[in-house]
């Protein structure tokens, strides 16, 4: 499943990149995120919440950078495992920020292509479609929020 989306945000390109590089920070716009942490330079440790129609499932999630451009490109993979029922997913993200000088933000472009195995697998495609479209919309606004917030409060970059 591929799913594709943008969202511009208040904040010059360099600050959005610090935000997806630290683990901490990302979990915070990350729905579902209940933790995460930097095990290395390139990897990193989650622990996930992700309501469906009928339940949640926890997962733990293990993250790699593939590659970084700063401060326009990267592309990251996680691989996890439920904690309740058998089965696994992998995502793979790549995400490109785009400066937009008109406004003195950024364009966030993100690509994730998701694949599932297993009992998580059998909840049936519409199902982790829906879910999958509404998490990314959610991650996205949660970004630009993040952003109009901290442009809002003086002081605050």
């Amino acid at each position: 499943m591929k799913l594709n989306g943008a969202v511009n945000v208040s904040a010059p390109r360099e600050e959005v990149w610090q935000l997806f590089m630290d683990p901490t920070q990302l979990c915070r716009v990350v729905p579902g995120c209940e933790q995460a942490q930097r095990v290395d330079d390139t990897h990193y440790e989650a622990l996930l919440a992700v309501k469906i129609q009928f339940m949640t499932i926890r997962a733990r999630a293990h993250g790699t950078l593939l590659e970084a451009r700063e401060p326009d490109h990267l592309v990251a993979e996680m691989v996890g495992e439920p904690l309740a029922m058998a089965g696994a997913f992998r995502a793979h993200l790549v995400v490109d920020l785009i400066p937009t000088p008109l406004t003195g933000g950024t364009e966030v472009r993100y690509t994730i292509e998701l694949s599932m195995l297993g009992r998580l697998a059998s909840l049936g495609e519409a199902i982790i479609r829906a879910t999958a479209n509404r998490l990314a919309s959610q991650f996205a606004a949660n970004v630009a929020q993040l952003f109009s917030a901290q442009a809002q409060e003086p002081g605050q970059r």
